[in-house]
């Protein structure tokens, strides 16, 4: 039971320090993932051997994820060949190597510590509870007008919700995948009505008072936070993928519910309505008004970086390199004085520094982790499976769709929890409902 808690600790933790996105913290939290990964391969290796096991007892989900650890491996050989032999900044690229691979162990941590049901559950309420935490520090900051993000004066999104992060944009990609997963659980989870009216009346009365109600009440003070934020493809991006998501789930489904209709309708209908017109949605809608090619300058960067993909397009600038490589590079269109450590878009920034072959495998990547759920809503019988598929299939969707205005993936916090995403996939496509009891709590 203890790496299972410290796992859940480390989960709960990834959004505090600004979002790991500070050397200090990811390399802490790095540490903290490696040293879990190895103390659960030792107890493999003893299991084995007192068991006197041909192989080591591994979870189903990740002996099927086989290829897509493999894939992860390949990036990160290649962002090592890059570091070693043709990165324009070898320093930075030697940084993102390391992140690289302990995201790879993140993943692999996932799958192998998250291998039931309950495990499943856990796990989607710690990302919730973090989340809450986040919403109500951020709303209050903003509402109270202290203006703190980690112990610490804010320095930029002053009427903003940040929470710990340095940016809402960051913050509310966080919130989306949150969002997205407490959708799932609920759908994974729905009510079921018998016998005659009483009997209906008492389990209502008994859902009224279960975990599912305060789900929903802590993903509303979630989706109040998110729209506090201002941040403009977090809100679009949120609403579009439930959207999206529920198309789909709809169509792949073999065995709908009226209750799957229902809470998407609501979700949608309460959010937007109430929700918004309370805590800032006008706000929001302002700035939406006010996008233009005056006041952003990321259709030009993104031009940019595409040039830069077309001088460098198979082995790239280098991973992680945009901060120091695209100053020198930069067109006479963009005029702004702002000062882009990131492209704004993720999709473009992987390609003009990982190159075209590493980005095809990315996209095979994210291709096979939605094909996994997409798998597991039409395939699996289990509710609860074809739920977790669900709120794994709409964070992939927020993210991308918020990926292509700016740079979430370039944050620790949000990068660990896209791989925990990842995770949730293929363990809704392959966890069986009964699994082996480990003799010793891990």
């Amino acid at each position: 039971m203890r790496e299972w808690k410290s796992f859940r600790r480390l989960v709960f933790i990834l959004p505090l320090p600004f979002g790991l996105n500070t050397e200090w913290a990811w390399l802490a939290v790095s540490a903290w993932i490696f040293w879990l990964l190895a103390q659960h391969y030792r107890w493999l290796l003893r299991e084995q051997a007192e068991d006197q096991l041909p192989e080591l007892r591994l979870p189903t989900a990740f002996v099927k994820s086989r290829s897509l650890i493999i894939a992860l491996i390949v990036i990160q050989v290649w962002n090592l060949m890059q570091a070693v032999f043709t990165s324009l900044s070898p320093y930075d690229s030697w940084l993102a190597f390391y992140q690289g691979v302990s995201y790879t162990a993140f993943l692999c941590l996932s799958l192998l510590l998250i291998n039931s049901r309950e495990r499943t559950e856990q796990i989607i309420w710690t990302v919730i509870a973090a989340a809450t935490l986040q919403a109500v520090y951020g709303t209050f900051m903003v509402l109270s007008e202290v203006e703190w993000g980690f112990f610490q004066p804010k320095a930029a999104f002053l009427g903003n919700a940040t929470g710990t992060f340095t940016n809402r944009n960051h913050m509310a990609g966080y919130l989306e995948v949150a969002l997205a997963l407490g959708v799932g659980y609920i759908l994974a989870n729905p009510s079921h009505y018998s016998g005659n009216i009483r009997q209906r009346f008492l389990q209502f009365l008994s859902m009224l008072t279960g975990k599912k109600v305060l789900l929903r009440l802590l993903l509303a003070i979630i989706v109040i936070a998110l729209v506090m934020t201002r941040s403009r493809m977090g809100n679009t991006a949120f609403f579009a993928s439930m959207i999206l998501t529920g198309v789909m789930a709809l169509y792949f489904m073999r065995y709908k519910t009226r209750s799957t209709v229902i809470l998407l309708s609501s979700m949608l209908v309460i959010d937007m309505a109430i929700v918004g017109t309370y805590f800032g949605a006008d706000e929001l809608i302002e700035r939406l008004k006010e996008s233009s090619q005056e006041t952003e300058s990321r259709d030009e960067v993104a031009r940019d970086v595409i040039d830069i993909w077309k001088e460098y397009p198979v082995f790239g600038t280098g991973s992680g390199t945009f901060t120091h490589v695209y100053p020198s590079l930069k067109s006479e269109a963009v005029v702004t004085s702002r000062i882009y450590n990131n492209a704004h878009n993720d999709i473009l920034q992987f390609l003009s520094e990982f190159g075209l072959p590493a980005f095809l495998v990315l996209c095979w990547v994210v291709g096979y982790a939605l094909s996994n759920v997409v798998n597991a809503m039409r395939k699996r019988h289990s509710h609860f499976s074809k739920g977790i598929g669900f709120g794994s299939m709409m964070a992939i969707i927020a993210l991308m769709i918020h990926s292509t205005v700016d740079f979430n993936l370039q944050i620790p916090a949000n990068a660990l929890m896209f791989m925990l995403v990842l995770a949730l996939s293929a363990i809704s496509r392959w966890t069986p409902r009964k699994i082996h009891r480990d003799r010793r709590n891990v």
